[in-house]
């Protein structure tokens, strides 16, 4: 199973399969250093790299195996805000 599936920090993108991850990543060093090999080795892939925008729009087929922040339901103090620019970020970053 992927570690986002069921994820509570796990956010749809409309008009999109691919998902953003809604953690705050900036308030748990430990984890964004535990996780960040991973990830440098997705976005590693040629094929991968063209379009895998970790954390605002990625497909967790290519991500990592395993994520420290991964819980059932979020935690309102490290869950990002809804916010449009997070959205929009999220849109246009499949277009970069």
């Amino acid at each position: 199973m992927l570690p986002c599936h069921g994820c509570g920090y796990r956010r749809a993108i409309p008009g999109d399969t691919h998902v953003r991850c809604a953690y705050r990543w900036d308030r748990d060093p430990a984890a964004l250093e535990a996780i960040l090999p991973a990830i440098a080795k997705a976005s590693a892939r040629p094929k991968v790299r063209q379009w895998f925008r970790w954390p605002f729009n990625f497909d967790p087929v290519w991500g990592p195996d395993a994520c420290p922040a991964r819980a059932e339901q979020a935690d309102p103090a490290m869950a990002l805000e809804d916010n449009p620019l997070v959205h929009l970020i999220a849109a246009l970053a499949r277009r970069l």
